[in-house]
């Protein structure tokens, strides 16, 4: 049947006819799977095509291959990508051999029909259903083109250095080498050493998928772009580009930044204006989410941060992230059986990199420093953070104990204490609330629904401000000091 699919147009117009049907309506016998892959096998059914492992693309006549890939709704009304697109499995042996422009890589993703699938909380995976379908052709972004070319050729550089088993997500910008498997019979040998290596496959970042979606299919997005023509004809990485573009301003004071770029504002967020001002972005940034809407980094899931120290080379503040959902949290798995990462919180650190932009207070002038790019490395996901993670998952589905405790400090008199994880423990990463106002009311402003029941000790008479159901939103933080041990050399 996939014979009459032999050009991308016919490819295309097929797809758009899977848009609103559900996965009930495109199984077999009306029975659904409860497979990783149900969706993917659905839509290369629709076609006609039969699983195979070749290298070519799955609509081979028309150099099409077939994606279904899942997005979900956020609480902007936005579509974001549900997990990052894994691609084709890297041979390690082949790949040595390879250059990018005839590459397995190229020959079988350069034109990807996607059909975009929503994830609905609450809604049985069967009445799920396709909502959109796109045409992604590599070739057709010379920006984008350039910095996976530079992603593959990393791959490339360490497969020829004997490090396969080197290998992480954590260097990488659009294109990176997911793992895929966790046991003995996964483990792959490599040309260049006897080490085995994990078994990876190429895959497009979470934060890549969500700009297209956003920009290029649904069209709700507008945003800026540091990357040039000349920047793309030197081949730089986008690191490359923002590095040149903060050195001429290392050692400056902040003061000095303020009037180079007539900065008037004193508030808070100054700092994320100067940066702003460097890399030459529209509007007035006051907080890191301006940065979200910088094509590179929203692709590359670059977080920008800035970093205030004392003259003790202290930081504050540790660095806060989204509250997270109770229920949400509270069903989430690590990793699933082939070892690719399920959970949000593993998901998102394995992607990220994050852009730290350093400032010191020297006791007499604030001095920008210098900017560094970081991203956790996988001993310190898999060690301290997953114990971390998997505390918080088990004291939900447990029942979070909260101790209500007598304090001058508030007006009623009273502090609540939880058992999540805190600064303290020294896992890298801890747990608590990311707005300043507590809530444990049903329904409360600042307070989210948790999947058990708490177990109080203490708890104060008033239950209608002190429901069991109910606490005020918490969310995970890395430890300040963590992130100063990781800016020792930018100091």
């Amino acid at each position: 049947m996939s014979e009459q699919y032999d050009t991308k147009e016919k490819v295309r117009k097929r797809a758009r006819e899977i848009v609103g049907k559900t996965l009930l309506e495109l199984s077999k016998d009306g029975v659904v799977t409860n497979t990783k892959s149900t969706f993917g096998d659905a839509f290369e059914n629709w076609f006609g095509k039969e699983k195979d492992n070749l290298s070519l693309p799955d609509m081979a006549e028309a150099g099409v291959e077939l994606k279904a890939t899942p997005i979900k709704k956020v609480k902007s009304g936005k579509y974001s990508a549900a997990e990052r697109l894994v691609l084709n499995i890297i041979n390690y042996n082949d790949l040595a051999d390879e250059e990018f422009e005839s590459s397995k890589f190229m020959s079988k993703n350069q034109s990807i029909q996607l059909g975009f699938y929503e994830k609905e909380k609450d809604v049985p995976k069967g009445n799920w259903k396709f909502v959109e379908t796109a045409l992604f052709e590599i070739q057709n972004n010379k920006k984008d083109l350039e910095i996976i070319k530079q992603d593959w050729e990393l791959v490339h550089k360490y497969i020829l250095e004997g490090r396969a088993h080197e290998l992480s997500e954590r260097y990488f910008q659009y294109l990176s080498p997911c793992t895929k498997g966790v046991n003995k019979s996964s483990m792959r040998t490599q040309p260049y050493s006897d080490t085995l290596a994990k078994q990876r496959a190429f895959s497009f970042k979470s934060g890549y998928i969500t700009s297209l979606i956003r920009k290029y299919i649904f069209g709700d997005e507008k945003s800026e772009s540091i990357i040039t023509d000349n920047d793309i004809a030197q081949e730089k990485s986008i690191e490359d580009i923002v590095k040149e573009r903060f050195e001429p301003y290392i050692g400056k004071t902040k003061k000095e930044l303020q009037r180079i770029f007539d900065i008037k504002s004193n508030s808070k967020g100054v700092n994320y204006q100067i940066a702003s001002h460097i890399l030459n972005l529209n509007g007035n940034a006051n907080s890191s989410d301006a940065f979200e809407k910088v094509d590179e980094f929203e692709k590359a899931m670059i977080n920008v941060k800035t970093i205030q120290f004392d003259k003790n080379n202290k930081n504050k503040e540790s660095m806060s992230f989204p509250a997270f959902n109770f229920k949400e949290l509270a069903e989430e798995k690590w990793e699933d059986v082939d070892g690719t990462p399920t959970a949000s919180w593993n998901n998102f650190l394995r992607q990220a990199r994050f852009l730290f932009i350093v400032f010191k207070d020297d006791g007499e002038k604030n001095i920008f420093k210098g900017v560094k790019f970081f991203s956790m490395p996988e001993e310190d996901i898999d060690g301290p953070v997953r114990t971390m993670w998997q505390d918080t998952v088990d004291k939900l589905n447990n029942g979070v104990e909260l101790t209500a405790v007598e304090s001058k400090s508030t007006k009623d008199g009273i502090i609540v204490k939880n058992n999540f994880i805190s600064k303290g423990d020294k896992l890298i990463c801890h747990v608590r609330p990311h707005a300043t106002k507590r809530d444990y009311k049903v329904n409360g402003t600042y307070a989210d629904q948790l999947p058990k029941p708490a177990k109080w000790i203490n708890r104060p008479k008033d239950h209608e401000a002190y429901s069991n159901d109910w606490m005020t939103a918490q969310c995970f933080w890395i430890n300040n000091d963590y992130i100063a041990e990781q800016l020792k050399d930018v100091l």
